[in-house]
């Protein structure tokens, strides 16, 4: 059987399965899935936690553009005047016209926000749902396996 690793997080987790089923060799106090889990979740928990804040990022770029972080790296004043100086230097407009500008940039903004807040924890918890998926499914024997990434070979299977 081969796996292809989709990406640098698959990646990750593929070589941390290999830690944890080492280690699960020498103790068997549990279960293959549930030392997976501690190994993931207790042991390597910083780790863990830095690989998928780095998914979520990933993964909101692919959604959004980096152009979101035009956007969340800034408070409400300053993506407020950001907006003002950019519409304001391309067209002269009434001080009506800027008032309604600045109560459309601050909508903007709030709404994005609780987007993006809303997309963050949805994403969360869908990467450790497939974390979770994917040393459930692939990890009962992973010597038998080869391992593909960006089209190379990182494991082969041992028959």
């Amino acid at each position: 059987m081969k796996i292809i690793l989709e990406n640098s997080f698959e990646k990750w987790a593929w070589g941390m399965m290999i830690k944890a089923h080492s280690n699960f060799e020498k103790k068997k106090d549990l279960s293959l899935c549930e030392h997976m889990g501690r190994f993931f979740n207790d042991l390597c928990r910083e780790e863990t936690e830095h690989m998928i804040a780095n998914e979520v990022e990933s993964r909101l770029v692919e959604e959004y553009g980096v152009e979101v972080f035009d956007v969340i790296e800034v408070d409400e004043k300053k993506y407020v005047q950001k907006g003002v100086n950019t519409h304001y230097e391309e067209c002269a407009m009434s001080e009506d016209d800027l008032q309604q500008l600045i109560v459309d940039l601050v909508e903007e903004y709030r709404s994005f926000n609780r987007i993006y807040k809303n997309f963050m924890v949805t994403k969360e918890d869908e990467i450790r749902e497939e974390l979770t998926h994917f040393y459930y499914t692939f990890f009962n024997a992973p010597q038998n396996l080869t391992v593909i990434y960006k089209d190379e070979i990182i494991q082969e299977a041992k028959r």
